[in-house]
């Protein structure tokens, strides 16, 4: 049933108003510092939204005397692009720990609309024992997409698809 109204309309284009045809949804160019001399409504809107994957624990600034950390967080990819691995660092990247999927998994990867949830226990590397350690995470989805490293080469002026590893800082106290 539709509610607050009695018909829908189809349309051969794209709906006029801001956040369509303005620069809501528009994706530019690294290069691109303003939309001086740009004309936003030839640009194609933002139709669907990449891969990416948040750390939700531990939290930002986390003390452990352990020698493993237990990750836990969400993944999720636009299209209905199912999930189907989160990679987790504690070295920057050089070695990766596959995470566990839990709920969300188990999506048709073709029509997976939900987050899919996370876990990996990590052991700390000998050498960064009573240190910062970063923690990284990494989502794949089933077109095999994956997020970029670091956020310089999909910057853009409006922050849009920022989908860059998810770093949290932590810190080890060697006793």
């Amino acid at each position: 049933r539709v509610r607050g109204g009695s018909r829908i309309r189809v349309s051969l284009e794209e709906a006029e108003g801001p956040w369509q045809r303005g620069i809501a949804y528009k994706g530019f160019s690294p290069m691109q510092k303003d939309c001086t001399g740009v004309d936003v409504e030839k640009l194609l809107s933002m139709q669907e939204m990449p891969v990416q994957s948040s750390i939700v624990s531990p939290k930002e600034g986390f003390t452990t005397e352990l020698d493993d950390i237990e990750v836990k967080g969400w993944a999720w990819s636009g299209g209905g692009r199912g999930i189907v691995r989160v990679d987790v660092s504690l070295d920057d990247g050089v070695t990766w720990t596959t995470a566990e999927l839990g709920e969300g998994a188990t999506q048709n990867p073709t029509r997976a609309w939900a987050w899919t949830f996370w876990e990996a226990t990590v052991e700390i590397p000998e050498e960064m024992k009573g240190k910062e350690v970063t923690v990284l995470c990494r989502a794949v989805d089933s077109s095999y997409s994956t997020q970029p490293e670091n956020p310089a080469p999909i910057w853009n002026l409006r922050g849009l698809y920022c989908n860059c590893w998810h770093r949290v800082r932590v810190q080890h106290i060697n006793e």
